[in-house]
């Protein structure tokens, strides 16, 4: 399930005093089963553009293109709403939108809601509770009684029981502790890889994006600034710096190693990458 966009611009209350552009003439492509990143700073509008892959937003100009359904302002509100069930979107602190007294029940609402039985809505509920890794002993409980963590998870869940082909996610790990974090990125990765879901995650965290996307967009001021992979991406340092953005952990190390004489064939994403390219240096060293 692929998604285009053709020069969309998205103004917030244009044609009054307080118009403001967010997004300026975007011209993408986010191909069907990729894992991509969009970053950039506060106000760059990533939210924005968000907000237009599932239709809760329509471009005042330009177009996007969501499985061949062609978007523009003119489209009725009432056509996106089989778009919002292909598009999943996991806000930020999704568990704030929990709200049906048992864990089970919150799950199914979604399902149930678009015209499926209670038991059809009950057997999905179940099986995406078991696909984000929550026990069946909290699915009777009242999501409220739950950790933090399985909170979001429960949220997930449900998101999830909309069978998208697309998934969301805007900062998916804020507030939670760095375990918590790489459970919750590993169950995205294992999302991808084994329900081949399309994944569009909107973060701060550089590590992430290395780590996880194949595909990475930049955002400055509503524009695009770059389309590329993260690997192309992290390996021009002094654009990043330019741009205030920040290298993934690994890859500044690597940098500062290289600053200081090291001579690396390339800057790593990974621990994994960087211990190799050591690891043939010292061996190559000794050999000679």
């Amino acid at each position: 399930m692929s998604i285009s966009l053709e020069k969309l611009s998205y103004t917030y209350q244009k044609n009054t005093p307080f118009e403001h552009v967010a997004l300026k003439e975007l011209s993408l492509e986010i191909k069907e089963g990729s894992y991509t990143a969009i970053i950039g700073h506060t106000g760059s509008g990533k939210s924005t553009l968000l907000q237009h892959l599932n239709g809760l937003l329509k471009p005042t100009d330009g177009s996007l293109s969501v499985n061949g359904r062609r978007i523009d302002a003119q489209t009725k509100s009432k056509e996106l709403n089989a778009l919002r069930k292909e598009v999943g979107f996991v806000f930020q602190f999704p568990e704030a939108q929990l709200f049906e007294e048992t864990v089970l029940k919150d799950i199914a609402f979604a399902p149930k809601n678009f015209g499926l039985s209670q038991q059809e809505a009950i057997d999905i509920a179940k099986q995406k509770a078991a696909l984000v890794g929550l026990p069946a002993e909290v699915l009777e409980k009242s999501p409220f009684e739950l950790s933090g963590g399985q909170m979001r998870r429960v949220a997930i869940a449900g998101v999830l029981a909309m069978e998208p082909k697309v998934l969301i996610l805007d900062e998916p790990t804020a507030g939670l502790d760095p375990v918590g974090r790489l459970e919750m990125m590993e169950m995205f990765a294992k999302l991808h890889r084994e329900q081949q879901l399309t994944i569009i995650l909107v973060t701060h965290q550089m590590n992430d994006v290395a780590d996880y996307a194949d595909h990475v967009i930049v955002l400055e001021k509503g524009q695009l600034i770059a389309d590329t992979t993260p690997k192309e991406l992290f390996s021009n340092p002094s654009w990043l710096t330019k741009h205030h953005l920040n290298l993934p952990q690994t890859t500044q190390f690597a940098w500062k190693l290289q600053q200081h004489g090291l001579a690396l064939d390339q800057l790593p994403l990974s621990a994994e990458e960087l211990a190799k390219q050591l690891a043939k240096m010292i061996l190559g060293e000794k050999k000679a």
